[in-house]
């Protein structure tokens, strides 16, 4: 069973400077740096999103490895979502019986738990890591839960994460058809350039997916210059025009430098050259 997304997988050319990127924009500082994966050849650390999910990023320069391929054809950005379960090898028996294939045809005994891997040829544009935990896991830190995740900002915890596809409805039955997972909260605008579905999860955030047959959106754009991939994750706030004020006092760029409203709240999305690879949306609801 499918328990929640543990964490975002990001690669990035240098991790100490992605982790200074990411604690001067948002304040969000990296914690548990490791140089000892990947034989080598990997450095590793991890920021908390609240949610008892995190963000972790790897600087890999093995020139065979899944993520070091993914940083040479697309660049730093967000490369897979870890969605733990309790039933890993239960899973992935269900995977072969339906006739998609983990990477290896096995399931790692890596240090972080039991792992199997689907690659983005069966899957709308990322890498789906099934985890589930032994001893030697990350965890999240106890004393963290529930506390603020930013040093500067009114962030809270992580909302979603989006996923832009060039279909919809096939990502959304993939999804279904090989996890078990249900999209829900189906929308879009009246001409369908722009629509969407959640998943959600049972830890408060959801996965997003954004099709857009119009290439002058956000989404549009990404998918016509890097095809279909992770694209942003969204953060709540308490506050989301006292942090745009503060972003742009520390000369932060808003992406077309305006505070969003809508039906539920307010959004605001930090220019994606202010982050490696990424886009982060901060949104206010109520």
């Amino acid at each position: 069973m499918i328990l929640r997304v543990q964490h975002i997988g990001m690669v990035v050319h240098d991790l100490r400077d992605a982790c200074t990127r990411f604690e001067r924009v948002l304040g969000l500082p990296a914690i548990d740096f490791r140089d000892d994966q990947g034989q080598g050849m990997q450095l590793d650390a991890r920021i908390l999103l609240g949610n008892e999910c995190w963000l972790h990023l790897v600087q890999n320069w093995n020139p065979e490895s899944r993520v070091n391929r993914f940083l040479r054809e697309r660049g730093e950005g967000l490369e897979h979502i870890a969605l733990e379960t309790d039933t890993i090898e239960a899973d992935v028996a269900h995977l072969r019986e339906i006739g998609i294939g983990v990477w290896e045809d096995r399931i790692l005994d890596a240090n972080d738990g039991y792992e199997a891997f689907v690659f983005p040829d069966k899957l709308p544009g990322l890498t789906v890591e099934l985890i589930e935990s032994h001893e030697r896991s990350w965890y999240y830190p106890p004393e963290a839960v529930g506390e603020p995740v930013s040093k500067s900002m009114q962030l809270t915890r992580l909302d979603h994460i989006g996923l832009c596809v060039n279909d919809m409805d096939d990502a959304c039955s993939r999804f279904e058809r090989y996890f078990g997972l249900v999209a829900r909260d189906f929308a879009g605008d009246e001409s369908l350039a722009i629509r969407e579905a959640h998943i959600p999860f049972r830890n408060r955030c959801t996965l997003q997916f954004l099709e857009s047959r119009d290439p002058s959106t956000r989404a549009g754009r990404f998918l016509r210059e890097r095809g279909e991939g992770l694209e942003h994750i969204a953060m709540q706030t308490r506050d989301l025009e006292r942090d745009v004020a503060a972003l742009r006092d520390r000369g932060v760029r808003i992406l077309d430098d305006r505070v969003h409203r809508f039906d539920d709240g307010l959004a605001a999305f930090v220019h994606p050259d202010e982050l490696p690879g990424m886009t982060v949306q901060l949104v206010e609801f109520g």
